[in-house]
């Protein structure tokens, strides 16, 4: 498209304040996607790493596993093969003073929760008041073998080993056995999870079977945190819509008689169209790049507390998304482009 570049070069100022602003968009949308990822990371990660299909709770909790209790007849009516957990938040400390609002987890050490743990450092135990805990832990300053002393308890948890991406609604997750932490909760099982789904006929009376996915719906706040996050992204794209549309409207008014010039001289509508497009595709390109390289910048530069994940996936995602916007943003100056009559501008 020697035509589009052509013109492009001719005129720089114009086209790089389209390049600009594009950018700034792409930039923000970038990093409102990684935003919206990491926080649901944050909420999430801990149940995704237990590679479960679903969860059988209480029918009165709404989904919430803090408000879930199973009677001891409902955990024994159902199957064997599922994970009983309990689950306990509470303020944690160590002996030289660091704190951490956390989320106890119990389950058997023979569970496939258990089993399925990835361990970063230390070793995989959690008996006799031993626990794993969220690598958080660990860039907070907690050390293997420190003691986590529980809030309002006595209770005191040994440090063993440190796994990756472990946080439950937005909290560290620390994993300990049933009999750790008989004394916060009295032995109470919230819910049972399985790693496939059950019959509705083996669900027993007075209790829910969700999947995995509805359950992390059901996260407090992580619906509402997405409905957001998705609502200013997509407000975004149109804004990229408007932005391309306006300028390349305004530039395809101004040089309506040289375009009149050109189709007096034989030049198709088709390659004009295509021109245009191709500026709009070349534009929208060079300023998703530069947005995608300031935005891994940002990434690595902002402190590990800012929960900001940019993955392959949301860039490819994203990047395709401000391209696709682009080039529909310049089917409005398109038609301004198909109506020029050659003998009327050159008349005029």
């Amino acid at each position: 498209m020697f035509l589009a570049i052509k013109e492009m070069l001719h005129e720089k100022l114009r086209y790089s304040l389209i390049v600009v602003l594009i950018f700034l968009v792409s930039y923000l949308l970038i990093i409102l996607t990684g935003l919206a990822t990491g926080l649901a990371n944050l909420n999430k990660a801990a149940i995704n790493e237990w590679n479960a299909s679903s969860i059988v709770l209480n029918s009165d909790s709404e989904g919430r596993l803090q408000q879930s209790f199973l009677s001891q007849d409902e955990v024994a009516s159902l199957p064997n093969n599922g994970t009983r957990i309990s689950q306990y938040s509470t303020l944690v400390k160590s002996e030289n003073g660091l704190k951490e609002n956390a989320q106890l987890v119990a389950l058997d050490s023979k569970s496939f929760i258990f089993k399925n743990l990835k361990i970063t450092s230390g070793s995989k135990n959690i008996r006799n008041n031993a626990g794993v805990v969220s690598d958080k832990f660990k860039s907070d300053g907690f050390k293997i073998g420190d003691y986590l002393l529980v809030a309002n308890s006595s209770l005191r948890i040994k440090i063993t080993g440190f796994t990756p991406r472990a946080t439950l609604s937005a909290l560290p997750v620390v994993y300990i056995s049933p009999d750790t932490i008989q004394s916060l909760n009295k032995g109470v099982t919230n819910a049972v999870v399985f790693k496939n789904t059950l019959n509705n006929s083996k669900i027993p009376k007075g209790t829910d079977q969700l999947s995995i996915d509805s359950f992390i719906n059901k996260l407090p706040g992580y619906s509402a945190q997405q409905l957001t996050f998705n609502f200013m992204i997509g407000f975004l794209y149109i804004i990229i819509l408007i932005v391309i549309s306006i300028f390349l409207y305004i530039l395809t008014v101004q040089k309506l008689p040289n375009l009149g010039v050109l189709k007096a001289q034989g030049v198709s509508t088709q390659y004009l169209v295509l021109s245009t497009l191709f500026q709009s595709f070349i534009m929208s390109v060079i300023g998703v790049i530069i947005a995608i390289i300031l935005a891994e910048i940002t990434a690595i530069t902002l402190p590990s507390e800012v929960p900001i994940v940019i993955d392959k996936s949301n860039i490819i995602v994203t990047g395709i998304g401000i391209i696709v916007m682009s080039l529909l943003g310049a089917l409005i100056p398109i038609r301004q482009i198909a109506k020029v009559d050659p003998y009327k501008i050159i008349g005029g």
